[in-house]
């Protein structure tokens, strides 16, 4: 493996820099990886809104894809934003024939905004054809209850473990739930993995500030650290330690607000 690893962020572009394929970019530096991108969507969009998506062409997204893994340089790749049902598929198809490579996946299904960016039929391929595909699954509380519900066709279990043992039975590898929407005073994301065992718990004190990205960042802080050889709770522990060291690095002691 080289000493500076490659990924692949399969993601949308964000015209605000604050998510998407800009976070992508950011986390895949700091850590000195070499970061390879398919662009799934083109948005128009701000800290408070997104107002345009214009989904890439199938048949582009698949060129993208299949040029990035062609030379074998890549150690792991990072799924995003795909938009669309056709996205779903496309990237699907194109990794298939990749299935030895780490995929970390993000399930962003809706923006900070609160805009849903995959409609139901395309929740439905996205979960039959991405979450098998998926050697981790990253999701914020309100990404994995929207999963669940949409696994089991009805209102999902209140419980995270109940929650996150849906989506594992729906073919994910494992499932870590980022604990960034949840109460405290540390944020405590938690690393399920099949079998029913206690979780593996990373904790971190809270941020004072609502950011957009974080998630991007996190997801691909860990593709990097796979890409590396690390084990996936290696991974999990110092991507989450790198958001850390990345917010005090960036913020400090600010008290205010973004996004």
């Amino acid at each position: 493996m080289s000493a500076r690893p490659v990924v692949l962020a399969i993601a949308g572009s964000d015209s605000s820099g604050g998510a998407g394929i800009a976070a992508d970019i950011r986390a895949a530096h700091d850590l000195g990886a070499t970061l390879c991108l398919a662009v799934t969507a083109v948005t128009a969009q701000s800290d408070r809104e997104v107002t345009a998506i214009q989904p890439v062409p199938p048949a582009v997204l698949r060129e993208q894809v299949r040029l990035a893994l062609g030379d074998g340089a890549v150690g792991a790749v990072k799924i995003g934003m795909l938009g669309s049902a056709a996205a779903v598929e496309t990237v699907a198809e194109a990794l298939a024939a990749y299935r030895h490579l780490p995929v970390v996946l993000d399930p962003v299904v809706a923006s900070s905004s609160g805009r849903r960016l995959l409609d139901d039929p395309a929740m439905a391929v996205f979960i039959e054809r991405m979450l098998p595909l998926a050697t981790l699954l990253t999701p914020n509380l309100p990404e994995l209850r929207i999963l669940a519900g949409g696994i089991a066709g009805a209102e999902p279990p209140a419980t995270i473990a109940e929650q996150a043992e849906i989506v594992l039975a729906a073919g994910t590898r494992a499932v870590l739930v980022k604990g960034g929407h949840g109460n405290g005073e540390s944020a405590v994301d938690l690393l399920f993995e099949p079998g029913g065992g206690a979780p593996n718990r990373f904790s971190a004190p809270r941020l004072p500030v609502a950011m957009r990205g974080t998630g991007c960042m996190l997801s691909t802080a860990i593709c990097v650290h796979l890409a590396q050889g690390d084990s996936l709770a290696a991974s999990c522990r110092r991507g989450k330690n790198h958001m850390t060291t990345w917010f005090e690095r960036t913020w400090g002691g600010a008290d205010s607000r973004r996004g």
